[in-house]
C-alpha cells in the first residue's frame, strides 16, 4: 500500500490560512492607513507602540489580571488608561516642528 493511498495520512490537513477568508492580510492593514512612524507598522488604525518604565509590582499585577480576565496585556492597559482619562480635561501640548 502506497502512502498516497492511505486515508488521513496528514493529521494536520484541516489547518488552513484563514487570513484570506476574513479579507485581512498584513498588507491590507498597512495600505488602509498612512503610517507616519515605524512604531505604527503592522498595527490597526489608532494604535502605536510605546515603551514605558513601570514598577515591577504593577506589571506583575497587570499581567495576572490579564491572565485571569483572559485578555491581552495591551487590552487591559487600554482599559485602565481609558478609565483614568475618561473625565480628564487635557490641554494639547504645543510641539515644535523638526
Amino acid at each position: 500500500m502506497d502512502k498516497k493511498d492511505r486515508i488521513g495520512s496528514d493529521p494536520l490537513s484541516w489547518i488552513r490560512d484563514t487570513r484570506e477568508e476574513t479579507g485581512e492580510s498584513k498588507q491590507e492593514l498597512q495600505t488602509q492607513r498612512v503610517i507616519t512612524k515605524s512604531s505604527q507598522e503592522g498595527l490597526k488604525e489608532g494604535w502605536t507602540r510605546a515603551t514605558f518604565i513601570v514598577r515591577e509590582e504593577h506589571l506583575e499585577k497587570l499581567k495576572a489580571l490579564a491572565y485571569w480576565e483572559r485578555k491581552q496585556l495591551k487590552e487591559l492597559v487600554d482599559e485602565v488608561l481609558s478609565s483614568y482619562l475618561k473625565h480628564k480635561k487635557v490641554k494639547p501640548v504645543k510641539r515644535e516642528e523638526k
